[in-house]
């Protein structure tokens, strides 16, 4: 191998260490903050239908609690306790549960979704279940909130 060979392969392996390292100690991303967004159902009698979404987060560490909020019937809207979530590199998960009340008897909803995030955007695939009848859906959401900082 030559000089220039030896020399051309020494600067790519140095490149690429340095790219390597910056993935591997980037700061992560934290997507604690209010995000407002859109779920469009794929499946079930609502197919093709847009509703809003709120989601409050907290994201420490890789843990995410916070609510969900989601539309019931004429107009109004129901928060769903976040039971599992979890935020790694640039995926996220979520599983918020618990009783619409606006509906008697009270159905059991189940709001589970997962996929993509950046700074201020977010999107992916979920399912809703109400009382174990499961439907699939599309959602996206921007952060318009971010949280305040822990010193104040």
């Amino acid at each position: 191998m030559s000089r220039w060979h030896k020399a051309l392969v020494a600067r790519v392996m140095v490149f690429l260490s340095l790219f390597l390292w910056g993935c591997f100690f980037s700061a992560p991303v934290n997507i604690t903050g209010t995000w407002i967004g859109t779920m469009e159902w794929t499946s079930g009698p609502a197919t093709g239908f847009i509703y809003p979404i709120v989601l409050n987060l907290v994201h420490e560490n890789r843990e995410l609690t916070g609510t969900v909020t989601l539309p019931s019937h004429a107009a109004l809207s129901f928060e769903l306790p976040i039971v599992q979530g979890r935020a790694r590199s640039v995926t996220m998960s979520l599983v918020a549960q618990g009783p619409n009340p606006w509906i008697t008897p009270e159905p059991t909803i189940e709001f589970d979704i997962e996929r993509r995030f950046e700074q201020t955007a977010m999107s992916g695939e979920g399912t809703q279940s109400i009382d174990g009848t499961t439907h699939e859906l599309e959602w996206e959401a921007v952060l318009v909130t971010e949280p305040l900082p822990a010193s104040l």
